[in-house]
């Protein structure tokens, strides 16, 4: 039977604040639809497409995704991996005996052509990494999956975040499971706080330089381990610290090891 899972990042929390509020930047909404991508053969190739869009839905103008089918079921190949942008989300899924990844890309310029990192580092964005968080919710998951977050300033001046997504019971949590990922935490290169299962890498320039963010990068089942998988990711955005920190799910740095880190700065 199909497995499913259902995870959303959102645009907003309910700050009591307008002046919070002002703060939450935008990195996409999908409002702008982009064409479903489906890949049925395991050949090493992936497929690739790029929308632009007229307002700020999108940090930096324009979106690229890709998907590619890694593993199928030897005795019945066939089975496709597929990504698309339609009503208010990206969703991305593999048949049953099959296995792929997906990309999400925001560089501000040239389409992807590969799952390879970015080479044009188009975006120009700067964001405070002290409490400031992506935020993430999974409203459902069956089974864990891979993830991982790179963010890039040059070739060489990166960070990557990659970590396990878990099993989200909605008849336990109806309202699914919200997460922040602190910026800060993709400056740890030696994995000094990071929670287990969660590990940084970073370029060999150094961790990336949030001040100056050419390009963000997000691939979901890198190794196209997890069969039989949907996936709908809603509004991604940035977000100051809530004045209730709580880190659960796919949580990055525990709040103790992120308050002693900032301390020590």
């Amino acid at each position: 039977m199909k497995k499913t899972l259902i995870a959303a990042a959102v645009v907003a929390l309910s700050f009591s604040s307008a002046a919070n509020a002002a703060l939450i930047s935008t990195i996409d909404l999908f409002s702008t639809s982009q064409a479903k991508l489906t890949d049925t053969v395991v050949d090493g190739n992936a497929l690739f497409s790029q929308v632009a869009t007229g307002g700020t839905d999108i940090i930096g103008g324009y979106r690229d995704i890709g998907v590619e089918v890694l593993n199928q079921d030897p005795f019945n190949p066939g089975g496709s991996a597929s990504i698309q942008v339609a009503g208010g989300a990206l969703s991305f899924s593999t048949e049953s005996l099959t296995g792929g990844r997906g990309l999400v890309r925001w560089d501000g310029s040239t389409a992807a052509m590969s799952f390879s990192d970015p080479t044009i580092f188009g975006l120009g964005a700067s964001f405070n990494p002290f409490g400031t968080f992506i935020e993430l919710k999974t409203i459902f998951s069956d089974g864990d999956f891979g993830f991982e977050l790179g963010a890039f300033t040059s070739s060489t001046q990166w960070s990557k975040v990659s970590l396990i997504a878990h099993e989200v019971n909605p008849a336990v949590l109806p309202n699914g499971v919200s997460s922040l990922l602190p910026l800060l935490g993709f400056l740890d290169c030696t994995n000094t706080f990071s929670l287990p299962g969660v590990v940084v890498t970073c370029g060999a320039g150094g961790a990336v330089d949030w001040g100056n963010l050419g390009a963000l990068q997000a691939i979901i089942d890198p190794t196209g381990s997890k069969v039989a998988l949907d996936l709908t990711i809603n509004q991604v955005t940035v977000v100051p610290e809530p004045a209730s920190l709580a880190l659960v799910g796919l949580g990055l740095l525990g709040v103790g090891a992120l308050r002693r880190r900032r301390s020590a700065k």
